[in-house]
């Protein structure tokens, strides 16, 4: 924005290349006002916004969570009144997808479908993430089987997406199968692969199986995060093992992971669901000989959250 402002300062007018760089960085940081005026100045100077304009509209209402906005411009692409463009049904799937609407999703990837207009592997990913997430194993196996006869090799956010919804249903150690699958094709898994087996263990109180999971992460050369510890910190809570969760986080601190809001948050909302609110406060209280370098504002914040929730 400081090069964009300088070139307007300078007398030099903007092409649409140069709005649609602006509109997608803004998009990144769901700065939609922003993204507002910048298409404004787009009209008033005589620029004809495109598609890849609008693409990034939507993508900047979405990650600034203004859904009915979203929603608004989507009816104008559905009524032509901006004109239909594949990029544009693409994006709708993509935004939706994110935003979890699944009803509109599913409009967006039909009137793709019924247009003739070909789907790439980033739109199919976007129908099994949203079909993972809502538990829906059906409609995903649909997608992949879909991705197959069409030619299309799922990539790892095909895999994390289907162990993010087995992970989370009765059937979550086929999440851990989906992993082996992974490997045995040759490829990498990540950080979200590892974390999303480690919860779906931790989820189900099998914590020999989670530890063991993390040992392979270590292995394949990945280095645990936040999200991996504080996955046992949560799941050693909710057991009532709060000497172990504590240990996680003395081990967090020692590797020089920063522990997060999440993490101390499980830890005193569990001592408040078991009914155990002093041991909670004494925690608070304990919480810089624990953490030398926690945030000045963290105990004030979770005694806060604990009276407001809590009491």
């Amino acid at each position: 924005m400081a090069v964009y402002k300088r070139m307007i300062e300078a007398g030099v007018t903007p092409d649409l290349s140069t709005y649609n760089a602006v509109l997608a960085a803004l998009a990144r940081g769901g700065l939609w006002e922003q993204s507002e005026r910048v298409l404004a100045e787009m009209k008033d100077g005589r620029c004809k916004p495109n598609e890849l304009t609008y693409s990034a509209l939507l993508h900047a209402y979405a990650n600034g969570r203004e859904i009915e906005r979203m929603k608004a411009l989507s009816e104008e692409i559905y009524s032509n009144v901006i004109q239909q463009h594949v990029v544009l049904l693409k994006t709708l799937v993509l935004v939706n997808s994110k935003s979890d609407l699944l009803p509109e999703t599913e409009r967006a990837f039909l009137e793709l479908r019924r247009k003739g207009m070909s789907p790439d592997i980033t739109t199919l990913n976007a129908m099994v993430s949203i079909y993972g997430r809502k538990q829906m194993v059906a409609k995903a196996n649909e997608i992949i089987n879909f991705m197959k006869e069409s030619g299309f090799t799922p990539s790892l956010a095909t895999y994390n997406s289907l162990m993010y919804m087995y992970g989370r249903s009765e059937n979550y150690e086929r999440s851990e199968e989906v992993l082996k699958e992974i490997l045995a094709k040759g490829m990498k898994p990540d950080n979200i692969s590892y974390n999303t087996v480690i919860f779906a263990y931790c989820r189900n109180g099998r914590m020999r199986e989670a530890s063991r999971v993390l040992s392979d992460m270590r292995v394949a050369g990945l280095s645990p995060d936040v999200v991996t510890y504080n996955t046992f910190v949560a799941s050693y809570a909710a057991d009532s093992m709060f000497v172990e969760a504590i240990d996680v986080v003395r081990y967090m601190i020692k590797q020089r992971i920063r522990p997060n809001k999440n993490t101390y948050n499980s830890i005193v909302d569990w001592y408040c669901k078991l009914k155990r609110k002093d041991e909670a406060s004494a925690f608070i209280a304990s919480l810089r000989e624990l953490d030398p370098h926690i945030a000045r504002d963290e105990q004030s914040r979770l005694l806060e959250r604990m009276e407001n929730k809590w009491l």
